[in-house]
């Protein structure tokens, strides 16, 4: 199985992520690593994307430039793969890299109803995540979230419109990321989206 690593950045990488994904066991599988620089997010995604079909790889890790992952996290996502799967990783805190809500949201509210926005109130801490992962769940459907580690078979950009990525604004001056368009897109679509729960990232500060 071929896989393609990429970091979509119009920065640079950070030391730390760069070495976590130096570091990852890709023990059984032919992987590359591309960089792509000197674009927004989205662009940069895009291209990302595009060449995961250019190059015929079967799946694509997009790893954001801040974002720490274990070591086991491709050997984790690829068991029992989904056809799009999230690490997760904690929204930016003071203290901890590995603390507050995981930047996953749920599938479904308190009541059962799917959601169908992403609203704060939607995320999943990331203690939540780890008792997922206790209780042995691993593969867990989500409404989508941040793809600072998403693990996508590139066949699924194969059947969704171009751009895969892009901003969305609204008449009401709301916007959509362009990691959550994706997610949007592949609602459309029906193709569902999943976190491993075991997947558990770090978020590099920064500090302006």
């Amino acid at each position: 199985m071929r896989i393609l690593i990429a970091v979509p950045t119009f920065e640079t990488i950070y030391p730390d992520t760069f070495k976590s994904i130096y570091d990852l066991d890709t023990t059984g599988y032919d992987v590359s690593f591309e960089f792509v620089r000197g674009y927004d997010c989205a662009t940069a995604r895009n291209s990302i994307a595009q060449n995961a079909l250019d190059f015929s790889v079967d799946y694509v890790l997009m790893v954001d430039n801040d974002v720490v992952l274990p070591s086991d996290a491709l050997q984790l996502l690829l068991d029992d793969p989904r056809r799009v799967c999230f690490g997760y990783y904690a929204k930016r805190d003071n203290d901890n890299l590995y603390r507050g809500s995981s930047c996953v949201f749920k599938l479904y509210n308190s009541d059962g109803k799917a959601y169908f926005d992403y609203t704060t109130e939607g995320l999943y801490s990331a203690d939540e995540m780890k008792s997922f992962t206790e209780s042995g769940i691993y593969k867990l459907q989500v409404h989508g979230g941040g793809m600072g580690c998403a693990l996508i078979e590139t066949s699924v950009f194969k059947e969704l419109k171009y751009p895969w990525f892009d901003w969305a604004n609204y008449e009401n001056r709301t916007t959509l990321s362009e990691d959550l368009y994706f997610c949007e897109m592949c609602r459309l679509d029906k193709i569902p989206i999943y976190v491993d729960t075991r997947v558990r990232c770090g978020h590099i500060l920064r500090h302006i």
